[in-house]
């Protein structure tokens, strides 16, 4: 069975460009795969790493846009590596469920893309601000080229901001709150909505 899934694997990679002998493969189960951002935790956790900040940054990049974000950002702002796990594969729109809050890409093939840093404890406050740096420069490359992006559990500091994040989908957001949280009792520290102008009075300024 197992030669039958190797074979298969080699059949897969056979297209590709890249330099013969230096790909790396992992056989593991299903579960492993599934929990295997959560065992970086535990090795972070062990070595004091998890307890100082990690500038994660989580993006959902257009196929349309992969090639040219890969020669820029893969191969340019991120050559020194990222400290980290970095994640990247594909998912299809269509297999999203509309009903869900969460914001993707217009295009119907998109790409995780997950920079999972860490920063040693050693390192200082230097290198924090450095891995903070490199993220905005990802983000304000892909808003100046255009991309059909999001970012995945995002941190914004502003209404307009969020609006923007939802763009289509705003007006939807909104009533969904109103409906279901009408003081913003939930939430508060991701400043989408407050007390002071609750979901209502966004969606009166709305309409």
């Amino acid at each position: 069975m197992m030669a039958l899934f190797w074979q298969r694997v080699k059949e897969m990679l056979r297209p590709l460009r890249y330099l013969r002998g230096l790909e790396f493969a992992a056989d593991v189960s299903y579960l492993e795969f599934l929990s295997r951002v959560g065992r970086v935790e535990e090795e972070a956790r062990a070595s004091g790493t998890w307890a100082t900040p990690h500038p994660w940054l989580n993006l959902l990049v257009s196929s349309s846009d992969i090639a040219d974000f890969d020669s820029t950002v893969f191969k340019r702002v991120l050559s020194r590596g990222i400290g980290g796990p970095m994640l990247v594969y594909p998912l299809r729109r269509s297999k999203w469920d509309e009903r869900m809050s969460v914001a993707v890409p217009d295009g119907e093939l998109f790409y995780l893309v997950a920079l999972l840093r860490f920063v040693t404890p050693h390192a200082g406050e230097a290198a924090v601000k450095e891995a903070v740096e490199q993220n905005q420069e990802i983000l304000s490359h892909c808003r100046n080229k255009g991309y059909d992006f999001k970012v995945y559990i995002p941190h914004y500091e502003s209404e307009a901001d969020w609006a923007r994040h939802f763009d289509g989908d705003w007006t939807r957001f909104v009533e969904r709150k109103r409906r279901y949280d009408p003081m913003a009792i939930l939430s508060p520290g991701q400043a989408i909505f407050s007390r002071a102008r609750p979901p209502a009075a966004v969606a009166a300024s709305a309409s």
